[in-house]
C-alpha cells in the first residue's frame, strides 16, 4: 500500500477532528456568552430595579419630610394663636360707641370705655369724619376735643360718657354724617395693643326703639308708678 495516500487521509482525518473540536469550541463559547450576556442583562434590570426603589425611597423620603413640616408649621401656627389669646386675654380694650343713655332714652351718648382686664395707657383715638351734633359749635367742639386727647389711663371697667345728640333731632338732619370710622391705640401691660379699627354706622339705630319709642316707655313707666301707688293705697285702707 502507498504510504503517500494513507498519510493524507490522515492528514485529512485529524484535520476533521481538530475542525469539529474548533466548531465545539466556539459552540461553548458561544452558549457561554449567552449565558454570560443573559446574566449581564439580570444584573442590569436588578440594578434598573434597585434604582427604582431607590428612587421610591428618596419619594416616600421626601414625603415623610413634607409631612412632617406641614405638622411644625400647624405647630407653630397653634403656638402662635395661644401666644396671641393669652396676651388678648390680658390686655385692656377700649372701645368708643355712641348709645342710647338709657333704656327708652332718646339722649344719644358718645362713650369710651376700657372693657378689658387691665389697665390701658396712653389711650389715643381718632374718629373720621369728625363728630357733629345738632347741639350747636360748642358741644360739637366738646364731643371732637373728648375723642382727640390723649387718655393718660383708663382702669378696666371705667367708662367716659359725653351727651351727644337727641335722636329725633339727628335723624332728623340728612347733613349730619352718620357713618363713623373709628381707630384705637393704646399701651398694655406687654406694651403697644394692636390697632382696633372699626366702623360705628348710626343707621342702625334709626328704625330702633331709640327713635320711637320714647314716649311709650316713659307711659309705661308712669303707668307702674300709678299701679304700685294703688296697690299701696288698698292695702293702707282700713
Amino acid at each position: 500500500m502507498d504510504v503517500l495516500p494513507i498519510a493524507a487521509l490522515a492528514v485529512s482525518a485529524f484535520g476533521l477532528v481538530v475542525s469539529g473540536g474548533a466548531a465545539w469550541f466556539a459552540r461553548q463559547q458561544a452558549k457561554a456568552g449567552r449565558e454570560q450576556a443573559r446574566a449581564a442583562s439580570d444584573q442590569a434590570r436588578a440594578a434598573s430595579d434597585q434604582v427604582v426603589a431607590a428612587q421610591q425611597q428618596v419619594v416616600a423620603a421626601q414625603q415623610q419630610v413634607s409631612a412632617a413640616n406641614q405638622q411644625i408649621d400647624v405647630a407653630r401656627q397653634q403656638l402662635a394663636a395661644a401666644e396671641r389669646a393669652q396676651r388678648e386675654a390680658t390686655e385692656p380694650y377700649v372701645v368708643v360707641d355712641i348709645r342710647a343713655r338709657s333704656t327708652g332714652s332718646q339722649l344719644l351718648w358718645l362713650v369710651i370705655e376700657n372693657v378689658g382686664p387691665t389697665l390701658a395707657r396712653d389711650v389715643r383715638i381718632t374718629v373720621s369724619p369728625p363728630l357733629a351734633t345738632t347741639r350747636g359749635d360748642e358741644a360739637t367742639a366738646k364731643l371732637n376735643a373728648a375723642v382727640s386727647r390723649v387718655i393718660p389711663v383708663i382702669p378696666p371697667g371705667r367708662m367716659f360718657g359725653y351727651t351727644m345728640d337727641v335722636g329725633s333731632a339727628l335723624f332728623a338732619d340728612p347733613q349730619l354724617p352718620r357713618v363713623y370710622t373709628v381707630t384705637v391705640d393704646a399701651m398694655g401691660p406687654r406694651g403697644a395693643v394692636g390697632t382696633l379699627t372699626y366702623v360705628i354706622d348710626l343707621n342702625v339705630l334709626a328704625d330702633s326703639a331709640l327713635n320711637n319709642d320714647a314716649v311709650e316707655w316713659s307711659t309705661k313707666r308712669i303707668a307702674d308708678e300709678l299701679k304700685k301707688i294703688r296697690e299701696m293705697q288698698a292695702k293702707n285702707r282700713p
